[in-house]
């Protein structure tokens, strides 16, 4: 016979691991999208693109320290760096400019947006944590919001001859 206490432990030590998962997710998404909106109100050529790049790094420089906080409370090491992938599409934007530069970041923007929906929907499934999950209820519809606002702008920068100042 099981005893409840066994029970909880193992339900608690697998929450667990899916609580680290998410959270260090989330910061590798935090860190990517801090760097590609600094770079965004560097190199754009459109100021939508500018525009979306000042409100993306105001929203994410507001999310990482608060993850930071959980990580610490879960006692999870956060990663510092924004991982492989995500790195080479950072270098990539870095070589663009002006128009070439608005279209790729809006196509970076979409698919990492896309990810980080992907990442939390499955986490507010998944994680039972209270402070995740109330963490998850707060910043999933602003990550839904920006991705939109990415499709949106990707659709506008598509159209022949879009070069909006």
């Amino acid at each position: 016979m099981v005893s409840c206490n066994t029970v909880d432990k193992e339900a608690y030590a697998k929450d667990q691991v899916k609580v680290e998962k998410f959270l260090q997710e989330a910061a590798t998404t935090d860190n990517f999208q801090l760097m590609a909106g600094m770079m965004a109100g560097d190199q754009a050529k459109s100021g939508d693109v500018g525009a979306l790049g000042q409100k993306i790094y105001h929203v994410h420089s507001r999310t990482t320290p608060v993850l930071a906080d959980i990580a610490k409370q879960k006692d999870v090491k956060l990663p510092a760096e924004m991982g492989t992938e995500k790195k080479a599409i950072v270098d990539s934007l870095e070589t663009k400019k002006g128009a070439e530069f608005d279209k790729s970041f809006a196509e970076a923007e979409v698919k990492a947006y896309e990810e980080a929906v992907a990442v939390y929907e499955k986490a507010d499934k998944e994680v039972a944590d209270k402070d995740v999950q109330a963490f998850i209820d707060q910043i999933l519809p602003v990550l839904k919001e920006h991705l939109s606002e990415a499709v949106a702008l990707q659709t506008e920068l598509a159209k022949p001859g879009q070069t909006r100042p």
